[in-house]
């Protein structure tokens, strides 16, 4: 009977009140932020032109109408060589202000120092400097194929790199596999196949050997020589070059020495597409090097290796 009297109390008190009972309107002023250009500028010392797409950052409760509301038309960029001016940007065409673009002097320079400057009326202007690294040794490189057992049963490919350190300098380097891959494209009003084109893209890797890799940028793997300072090192990587898409059997291995900033971008961006959507995660930060702005300025030194 007590149970009963209890469970009808509290009936009688939920009825009593209205409908906004479990529910509760709270007004919040939008945070504060500042307004920043934003821009990402991924570089080579093989590349002879350079183009940038300026975009700007948004309030976390502002309402954006349409896509181009991202980009910033009327913006100015330029590139300085060890402090000297060296190359300036020009519009890419007059419907395509927002996307500026150059072609250099020469090639980039192991060793020197570059940096880029944007600047717009309504904005702070930004700027990133970053050193070319210096030059590295790929001993030789090979592709064991079926050579490591997964879980399920069969066997993929095994890319061993032996990179030759350069002793008593903190490097970083990226390590990615790349191969020819289908690109088909559907006509947008028929949806009937329009044209089937071949494309060069990356290889979703399986897993690495050493623990001390880790994932990055488009399956980039991503390593700091701390633990093999001056010594040649076994890079390994697990992948499976046979799957839907595949062009060829052709494969390339790209092996970059990247600055520490890039390493850093690289990294905290993967960790935050694999983040996104886990609320038992904690939300990650993309690490940035523009001042002032949001982004990232590098320039690695490449070298490519045909399998």
């Amino acid at each position: 009977m007590k149970n009963i009297l209890f469970f009808f109390s509290i009936s009688l008190l939920i009825a009593s009140c209205d409908g906004d009972f479990f529910s509760q309107t709270v007004n919040l002023d939008p945070p504060e932020y500042d307004k920043q250009l934003s821009f990402h500028l991924l570089m080579d010392q093989n590349d002879t032109t350079v183009s940038i797409v300026v975009t700007r950052n948004y309030g976390i409760l502002e309402n954006i109408q349409e896509y181009q509301d991202w980009f910033v038309s009327g913006a100015s960029a330029q590139l300085y060589e060890n402090g000297q001016p060296w190359v300036t940007f020009a519009p890419l065409n007059a419907d395509s202000l927002f996307v500026l673009t150059a072609t250099l002097p020469h090639r980039f320079q192991l060793g020197n120092t570059y940096e880029i400057r944007a600047s717009h009326p309504d904005f702070p202007a930004v700027s990133a400097r970053q050193v070319v690294p210096a030059d590295f040794v790929v001993d030789s490189a090979r592709v064991k194929f079926n050579a490591v057992p997964t879980d399920f049963g069969d066997r993929i490919d095994l890319a061993e790199i032996f990179i030759k350190d350069q002793p008593g300098v903190k490097n970083f380097y990226e390590v990615r596999l790349v191969k020819p891959f289908y690109q088909i494209v559907f006509n947008e009003t028929t949806f009937e196949l329009d044209t089937v084109g071949v494309i060069v893209g990356p290889i979703s890797v399986e897993g690495y050997n050493d623990p001390n890799i880790v994932e990055g940028y488009r399956s980039g793997g991503l390593l700091s020589d701390q633990f093999f300072d001056g010594q040649t090192y076994k890079f390994q990587v697990r992948f499976d070059k046979d799957y839907y898409g595949s062009a060829d059997t052709s494969l390339q291995i790209e092996v970059r020495s990247i600055s520490e900033d890039y390493y850093k971008w690289s990294r905290s961006l993967q960790a935050y597409y694999n983040a996104d959507g886990n609320p038992l995660v904690e939300p990650v930060t993309i690490f940035h090097n523009l001042e002032n702005g949001l982004g990232i300025f590098s320039i690695a030194n490449l070298k490519r290796i045909q399998i």
